[in-house]
């Protein structure tokens, strides 16, 4: 309820209600206001004349319908009933007391003040809000404020009767707008002293009204109130703030506001709520915030934000929101306030969010290099007790590390990674879990980071987050955090396959950590989740055929005891190949299976695959063009695949076929399929074909004969832009002479 104070200290409070009452029946009767007020001749009456017409004015509203003593005494919140009769009788006697009340102010009445506090007092009684309109009295001192600036008492009741009149009630700020009030309302923002008045006028306006809200916002409102917030006279009048945020909070979902609001908006608020020569309460506070909060949605601010010197303030802010207001909310009362700290709580959320749009711009990574004041102060914050701290650390920072150099120097420069970890193996909460997840993700990136971050322990930690089946994106996650971590890296792939346990009467012995994943592969039923798991075990089986760093017959045995350690490894495998949700997987699964038959451990783990219908099936059409379960069709020109429930990270699901791959792509992905389908055939002739059933050899031949011939005819024909793959040409040329 915005309330104002009259000017006689005997009088009651005024009350300017906050929530929108039951729209009234609008009486469409004349005021008769204009010709009164523009009349040229002002009367002079004598101080007698002046009494009797004051007196007149009084001894008319005086006359009650209703209670009104008791009704200036109920709580604003009470909803009240209207009775349509005693709006007509009130809009009578107001009538009669028109002519009255503008006789005495074309005359320079003395009296005016009190006739005009009578009405202010009246218009805190709901059932006088419509008739001060329908009359025209309220029209009539709409006119007084736009043309005659009056004196100062008197603007205060003014000020008064136009804010109680306008609160809960539509008709009156539609008058107050299509007058042009508005403007010389905002003007007298200027005057200190009349801001108790002035402020809660404007609010009652405004809330609720959006016609208000777009004029004030076109008129310069938050510009305005801006500069008041900022002046040090604004000091003794800092009780209004609340009002003040509430009103640019209703200004900030105008969409002109984004181009006339200030730019220095937020900082200026955020400053308000740290000073610590005039501290503000949790109320104001949350208020000042929450409204920056408001105006730092858009990128206008965000980078003045950046520009202006208000990143420190920002950190000063959320430290202080558990420094001062927290501690308040714990050891305030023997019960604290659930209700603040469930408020506090929200602030910081919704702080981080935009946050996260400020850090992501071009402009932060030029203001906060890698290493800097900033970017060690939320360093610090990744080993705060405070979760909302921490958030903001792993968001910040993580937009940060958009580039190999930059993750380079978090990783050995800053040592960032060694609190992330610290993170994973505790927390619980997801949305830390998920922000610290991201960091990672963004560190593991570059070759140079892989085993740095492995060497700091974090693959053993990472099956706890495996097992959190009920937060999916934590394990998605974790899952793709552990594939970019091994890509390239032999010292990871060795750790996330050492044994568990080094006893060998253990259980543990014949498990790894690889073998979490795999269980996991097997009771999910979640897609994404599988499919993360195929591309995890395609990475370290690649890595495995590409090594080059041990003599070869230590690495043949590391190989053979890796296949033996994961019997099932080739049911994620399987699961890559035969999808039809992710080609770009798909591809890649054949690839690595080309690698993978290179080699007599891998050829074997391949062989046992293929004795699976949907593995052997799709293998089939790559190398003959035809549909095994209807031989008419071709399979030259792959068919779209739908659209997965939720996308794979770093890929791109295949369309619906409302929305086809472009043909190029298509038949480009086609083509590379089949080139290794191809090489895979080829060496699993070599590697296994003396071992191969005689029907089984003579079919693998064929495909090998028929796959070559349509890589060969694809190439000559000119349809599709040549590629030199692992084996492809040599196989070609011994197959064609």
């Amino acid at each position: 309820m915005a309330a104002v104070q009259p000017q006689d200290e005997n009088s009651s409070e005024d009350g300017m209600r906050a929530h929108s009452t039951d729209a009234m029946v609008s009486l469409n009767t004349e005021g008769g206001s204009a010709n009164v007020f523009q009349s040229s001749s002002r009367s002079a009456l004598s101080t007698e004349e002046q009494k009797k017409l004051f007196e007149s004015v009084i001894e008319h509203l005086k006359i009650k319908s209703v209670d009104e003593d008791s009704v200036m005494a109920q709580n604003d919140d009470v909803e009240m009933e209207f009775d349509l009769e005693d709006q007509r009788a009130k809009i009578e006697t107001l009538r009669e007391v028109f002519q009255s009340v503008s006789q005495l102010w074309w005359s320079g009445s003395q009296q005016m003040d009190l006739v005009v506090e009578n009405l202010a007092d009246k218009s805190r009684d709901p059932r006088w809000r419509i008739p001060l309109g329908d009359s025209g009295m309220l029209d009539f001192f709409l006119q007084v404020l736009n043309t005659n600036p009056p004196s100062h008492s008197l603007q205060i009741h003014m000020l008064r009767l136009i804010g109680n009149s306008c609160a809960d009630t539509d008709e009156n700020r539609a008058r107050v707008i299509s007058s042009g009030s508005l403007r010389p309302i905002i003007h007298l923002l200027e005057d200190t002293s009349l801001l108790p008045f002035t402020i809660p006028v404007l609010y009652n306006i405004c809330v609720d009204y959006e016609p208000a809200q777009q004029q004030a916002s076109d008129l310069f409102l938050s510009k305005e109130l801006v500069q008041l917030i900022s002046s040090p006279s604004f000091n003794d009048s800092r009780s209004f703030l609340n009002y003040i945020c509430q009103i640019l909070d209703l200004l900030a979902t105008r969409p002109s506001e984004l181009e006339v609001a200030p730019e220095n908006i937020a900082v200026v608020l955020l400053m308000l709520a740290i000073d610590r020569e005039f501290p503000c309460d949790s109320e104001d506070y949350l208020a000042l915030v929450n409204t920056a909060i408001a105006y730092m949605k858009h990128e206008k601010f965000q980078k003045a934000l950046i520009t202006l010197g208000g990143l420190d303030t920002t950190l000063t802010v959320l430290i202080e929101s558990y420094t001062r207001f927290d501690a308040q909310v714990t050891l305030g009362s023997a019960q604290p306030d659930e209700e603040d700290a469930k408020l506090l709580s929200q602030m910081r959320t919704n702080f981080n969010q935009v946050l996260s749009d400020v850090s992501a711009l071009p402009e932060f990574k030029e203001a906060c290099p890698v290493v800097s004041p900033f970017t060690s102060s939320l360093r610090r914050w990744l080993s705060s007790p405070q979760l909302q701290l921490q958030v903001c650390a792993c968001i910040m920072l993580g937009n940060l590390a958009r580039s190999d150099e930059a993750c380079v120097e978090f990783v050995h420069t800053s040592q960032v990674h060694k609190p992330l970890i610290a993170i994973l193996k505790d927390a619980n909460d997801s949305q830390l879990l998920h922000a610290a997840l991201g960091f990672l993700k963004n560190l593991a990136l570059p070759d140079k980071n892989k085993d740095e971050i492995g060497n700091a322990g974090i693959i053993p930690i990472l099956p706890r987050l495996w097992h959190l089946d009920t937060l999916q994106d934590i394990q998605f996650s974790s899952i793709s955090l552990a594939r970019q971590l091994i890509i390239n890296s032999f010292m990871n792939v060795r750790r996330i396959c050492k044994r568990l346990s080094d006893d060998e009467d253990s259980p543990a012995n014949s498990r790894t950590y690889l073998s979490f994943l795999i269980g996991l592969f097997e009771r999910t039923d979640v897609e994404p989740i599988k499919m993360e798991i195929s591309r995890l075990v395609t990475a370290l089986c690649r890595v495995f055929e590409t090594y080059k760093g041990k003599e070869l017959s230590n690495l043949a045995s590391v190989r053979a005891r890796f296949f033996s350690m994961h019997p099932d490894i080739g049911r994620p495998l399987s699961f890559m190949v035969s999808q039809n949700k992710w080609p770009v997987v798909r591809s890649e699964g054949w690839f690595v299976f080309a690698l993978m038959a290179r080699y007599p451990e891998g050829a074997q783990c391949i062989s046992d695959l293929l004795n699976d219908v949907a593995v052997f099936q799709p293998l089939m059409e790559l190398l003959t063009g035809k549909d095994l379960i209807d031989p008419k069709s071709s399979t030259l020109q792959p068919t779209p695949a739908s659209p997965a429930s939720l996308a794979i990270e770093g890929l791109t699901p295949g369309q619906s076929s409302d929305t086809p791959q472009p043909h190029s792509q298509a038949a480009q992905m086609a083509r590379l399929d089949r080139e290794n389908a191809l090489v895979l055939v080829s060496e699993m002739l070599k590697n296994r074909g003396s071992d191969m059933a005689v029907m089984r050899r003579a079919m693998f031949e064929d495909l090998l004969k028929g796959g070559g011939e349509i890589v060969l005819a694809a190439k000559e024909g000119g349809t599709v832009a040549p590629r030199t793959s692992r084996g492809a040409d040599e196989i070609l040329r011994e197959l064609m002479g």
